[in-house]
């Protein structure tokens, strides 16, 4: 997993006019079986951020797509960085170029800082072909809060119970910031981003991007869903428990008990 490499050069029958950076949010597939990446894509403005992962339901398959930039109305620079491994592996991020299409990726690569090394070359297809996204309704998501003291909540893979099937959440930490992701099952049309988390005490935070996965209908834009939950010190540490709201609509709440972490 560590050696894997990430590139992204979107190519299409046409190239997207100034409005590239809309044509950027959703998710993108290169496949749908065991071995396929799942790239989950926010835009505001001129940046973007997101997570690459595959299997999508593995702590150690998911990744940070952090830094990205769009310019030319068609190209854009972003990096993954690669976090598994345990301590003794130290971090490091591929740079990616990439040229932007509608709905198509494809994809180079090399790790950074190594003019020398391989670049890796991959096709991705959009999840849900045509969709656009107005960039104004698709929130900022602000680059992990500085801290000078980790959290001791270690992350990792929690279920819980959904509408049709077990909801797998990866949550990923770094110092007291969460990210990740949520799916249930674990294929492309599924997999929803999780940002803008925080640690504080024993009170966990985060949202849930629902862009254009799963489909809806109803959807016009980016719906969020803030998540508020406990993290046990005492009593069961293997139980998490969440009040959801959905942003904008403080009538539509509710609860989630989540359990792990499983290994």
């Amino acid at each position: 997993m560590k050696c894997i490499v990430f590139a992204i050069a979107l190519h299409l029958l046409a190239a997207l006019p100034s409005r590239a950076a809309d044509g950027l949010s959703g998710t993108w597939t290169t496949g749908t079986g065991p071995g396929a990446r799942v790239f989950v894509l926010k835009a505001a403005g001129e940046t973007f951020s997101g997570i690459v992962c595959g299997p999508c339901d593995e702590p150690d398959s998911v990744f940070r797509i952090e830094d990205g930039h769009l310019s030319g109305g068609n190209r854009a620079t972003f990096f993954v960085r690669y976090d598994a491994g345990g301590p003794r592996v130290r971090p490091y991020r591929d740079q990616v170029e990439a040229t932007l299409g509608t709905n198509q990726i494809t994809m180079q690569a090399r790790r950074e800082g190594e003019r020398d090394a391989a670049v890796t070359t991959t096709v991705a297809t959009r999840v849900v072909a045509g969709f656009e996204l107005a960039a104004a309704q698709a929130p900022a998501t602000p680059p992990p809060a500085a801290t000078d003291s980790a959290s001791s909540f270690g992350g990792g893979r929690w279920v819980s119970v959904g509408r049709n099937a077990q909801q797998n959440w990866v949550l990923k930490v770094r110092g007291n910031s969460v990210w990740g992701l949520v799916c249930g099952p674990c294929t492309p049309d599924v997999v929803t981003m999780v940002d803008d988390g925080r640690i504080d005490g024993d009170t966990i935070t985060f949202a849930i991007n629902h862009i254009d996965t799963p489909r809806s209908a109803e959807r016009r834009g980016v719906d969020r869903n803030l998540m508020r939950g406990t993290i046990e010190r005492t009593g069961n540490p293997n139980v998490m428990k969440f009040t959801w709201v959905r942003e904008g609509h403080p009538d539509q709440t509710g609860q989630i008990v989540m359990i792990g972490p499983l290994r």
